[in-house]
């Protein structure tokens, strides 16, 4: 949805595409989390060393799952809001480091489903739990600049309208 204010335009996804974000990118916060928890804090020792939370499994399951919803909803995303938030040329510094942490997040994803090296898939999940609290954080900070804006520009505008 576009709101075109005084050469301002506003480009808010849609409520559907909000609503599936939330829903979805809650779900992926709660399960990283969920897996953090179980993998650093609940681990026992075991008849071989130290054993891993049975939950750890399940936690990755829903992670992965919640993980190709996203990939959809951000598919959807892409020529709805991203392309033509763009162009419009509004919110593009917080915009591009969303497609950063978004790019990272999946590259790393990608490594420790493929990595064959301890040591590299340390490495790669510390960096994509990381990117996972960077992109909630960064999308708060994203879609609050983007109301700020708005609200300026809103405010601006009808100061401008009452002046004339």
């Amino acid at each position: 949805m576009s709101e075109h204010i005084h050469g301002f335009v506003a480009v808010r996804p849609a409520r559907r595409y909000v609503f599936w974000l939330y829903a979805i990118g809650g779900l992926l916060l709660a399960s990283g989390l969920g897996w953090l928890v179980a993998h650093y804090f609940l681990v026992t020792a075991g008849e071989f060393g130290e054993a891993h939370h049975v939950s750890e499994h399940w936690w990755l399951r829903i992670h992965g799952a919640a993980a190709m919803g996203f990939l959809v909803i951000f598919g959807a995303l892409l020529p709805a809001h991203v392309l033509r938030a763009w162009h419009s040329g509004n919110n593009r510094r917080t915009g591009v480091l969303m497609l950063i942490v978004i790019a990272l997040s999946g590259i790393t994803a990608y490594g420790l489903y493929y990595a064959g090296s301890d040591a590299l898939r340390t490495w790669l999940s510390t960096i994509h739990w990381i990117t996972g609290f960077a992109a909630t954080t960064g999308l708060v900070v994203h879609v609050w600049i983007g109301k700020h804006l708005r609200n300026h520009h809103r405010v601006h505008h009808r100061h401008v309208k009452k002046r004339f």
